[in-house]
């Protein structure tokens, strides 16, 4: 039976949800027209009543004031960090801006949507550090989309007007959503992928002009289809795309023709994604390609691996929560309930239930093909599953602005116990590991900062923490009512923005020893930009890694010179420094050709030239 706008829901998490409070949770979609009289209180009838370009100025000044932010945070980056994710993309950026090819810093050759958005920047800089600059300036851009997004997805869900704009912005300023942000990797653009994606797929199913479908329905698949050329976890996406255009079609969720063209979208930009796969690997063919998805599935399929892998799911799904600080639980809550519930319309449990299924299906396959190389992260692995937490904060931010007292407080409860239990199975399943095996601070910054602890891993107290800003933010407006919930909703966003400046200042600021393994190796060999450079295995893995993208014009190859010779194009070779005896001695089966030019003893590298004639001069034969 329908309820007026005005009634108040009465049904409890986490058995079911009744259509009311569905539509105050449901993740981007949940009210056709926005009830417009709850929820926005004063501010939000201020907002309405002011001009629309005023409100749309305001939020612009807003995203650029973001903008500016995220470009402020990375002022002092000026070369790649993570070794060799940051490198094998910007490489691979380099030759789709009309580059040289040069070794795969990976090893394979990645995914390169990501590349090729940024291969602009690239195609501008003359000097590796400009574009890795400019790359930075790009990957800010496209992640304070989230922004604008998550306003849209708000007033779907009928949270409008100031509320709506201080939410967005605190979800664009996450942590997760900052911290990946400031490194040129693939899950800078993936949270504003991933809430476009949603946004068209409901806009596919839910009741309106055929032209709104098919535009939402070509905007899903093109989406997934480009998520797919990003990132391995980008084909999540493309198969639960695939599998909602067969159901759409088989059921007629929808228009056949907007169905149609969304799974005709997606084989289009599918087909891109593979043609743009060969084309690089064809650019790299000394390099395999990413074996990511075959490794997954054969983790999937390994029944003695069950036990780490089911560890492994729930240690990512735990750190998906306490990374919203358990707001993102109570979406997750929020959406398993509204999809339990069949008096919710069609389009809204469709979109809740790719909201549940895609992160476990990526967690899953996070879990089988993360190597077994005892590192502590890899059991409660963050990166993966960052791409949800924007979406799954807006979830439960909404339902903090909508719900009643009680459903609000079940709510709460059913994302502590989430929470809580995931937690408990990552200390059953992964026990020791977590305090034997090693920490990498980079790899574990949110439960680092809520764990107030730089230098190791700390589950309890990081989960003790998360619930706690949890329940600081449902407690006031549980006890005073909605009047409350302004107040809460400028703490969270303060919040935000401390945990994603302390993150940055202590976890990404990059270290001296990163910078001269980058920078400091060209100058200290003497290399020269347009130079082909034979790099020793022996060397420094990061070293090796970073001057695939810095030998700018040049290239580089990796070269194990006790076995092969350094390739014929190659004009200079780096080795390791001798421990004994001559410089000449790290290469005792040098070609006559070659000569060493640069010895550096502190940094312990040896540089061969090989001797070249000089070209003859016009007229002289």
């Amino acid at each position: 039976m329908e309820r007026s706008a005005g009634q108040t829901p009465r049904a409890v998490l986490p058995a079911a949800l009744p259509a009311r409070l569905s539509r105050f949770a449901v993740p981007v979609a949940a009210i056709e027209t926005p009830d417009r009289s709850q929820g926005a209180g004063v501010h939000g009838r201020l907002w309405r009543t002011g001009r629309p370009a005023v409100r749309r100025w305001a939020v612009a000044a807003l995203c650029l004031s973001e903008v500016g932010l995220r470009l402020f945070l990375v002022r002092h980056r000026a070369v790649p960090r993570v070794h060799p994710d940051e490198d094998a993309y910007l490489v691979l950026a380099r030759v789709l801006a009309g580059g040289r090819a040069t070794a795969s810093p990976a090893g394979v050759v990645v995914p390169g949507g990501y590349s090729l958005l940024v291969a602009p920047a690239l195609a501008l800089a003359h000097d590796p550090v400009a574009a890795y600059r400019l790359v930075l300036v790009v990957n800010a851009l496209v992640a304070t989309s989230v922004l604008p997004l998550g306003l849209l997805a708000l007033r779907r869900m009928g949270v409008v007007g100031l509320p709506a704009l201080a939410v967005a912005g605190t979800a664009s300023l996450l942590p997760p959503a900052v911290f990946y942000s400031q490194f040129a990797l693939t899950d800078a653009i993936l949270p504003a992928l991933l809430l476009g994606w949603l946004l068209c797929l409901h806009s596919l199913l839910r009741d309106g002009p055929l032209r709104r479908r098919a535009a939402g329905g070509v905007g899903f698949g093109l989406l997934a289809g480009y998520a797919m050329s990003v990132h391995d976890r980008g084909v999540v996406l493309a198969v639960v795309t695939a599998g909602v255009v067969l159901l759409a079609l088989v059921r007629g969720w929808t228009a056949r023709a907007a169905a149609l063209l969304a799974g005709a979208a997606l084989g289009v930009s599918a087909a891109a994604a593979v043609l743009l796969a060969r084309y690089l690997q064809g650019r790299f063919s000394d390099a395999p390609p990413s074996s990511v998805g075959s490794q997954a599935l054969a983790g999937l399929l390994n029944s003695g691996l069950l036990g780490r892998t089911g560890g492994r799911v729930l240690g990512q799904l735990w750190y998906l929560a306490v990374s919203t600080w358990g707001i993102g639980g109570a979406g997750i809550a929020a959406c398993a309930a509204l999809l339990m519930n069949r008096q919710v319309p069609l389009a809204e449990r469709v979109v809740a239930s790719a909201l549940l299924t895609t992160p476990v299906l990526v967690a899953g396959g996070a879990a089988t093909a993360l190597p077994e190389d005892h590192r502590l992260d890899y059991n409660v692995y963050a990166r993966y599953l960052s791409l949800f937490a924007p979406a799954l904060f807006l979830v439960g931010c909404a339902a903090l602005h909508r719900l009643p007292r009680r459903p609000l407080l079940h709510l709460a409860a059913a994302a502590a116990a989430l929470t809580g239990g995931c937690g408990a199975g990552v200390l059953m399943l992964a026990g020791q590991r977590l305090r034997t095996e090693q920490f990498l601070l980079w790899a574990l910054p949110d439960s680092s900062f809520l764990a107030g602890d730089w230098h190791s891993f700390h589950l309890l107290r990081t989960t003790a923490a998360a619930l706690a800003v949890l329940a600081l933010c449902v407690g006031p407006v549980a006890a005073l009512g909605r009047r409350a919930v302004p107040y809460v909703t400028a703490a969270l966003a303060l919040w935000a923005v401390t945990a994603t400046c302390v993150i940055t200042v202590l976890v990404s600021q990059p270290g001296l020893e990163p910078r001269w393994a980058v920078t400091g190796f060209p100058r200290a060999a003497g290399l020269r930009p347009d130079d082909l450079v034979a790099l020793s295995g022996s060397l420094p893995r990061a070293m090796q890694c970073a001057q695939a993208f810095e030998i700018y014009r040049g290239r580089v190859w990796y070269v194990d010179f006790t076995r092969q010779p350094p390739p014929s194009e190659a004009n200079v070779a780096v080795l390791p420094a001798p421990r004994h005896g001559p410089p000449s001695a790290v290469w005792p089966g040098a070609p006559r050709d070659w000569r060493v030019v640069r010895f550096d003893p502190a940094n312990r590298l040896v540089v061969w030239r090989r001797d070249r004639p000089s070209p003859p001069r016009p007229g002289h034969g």
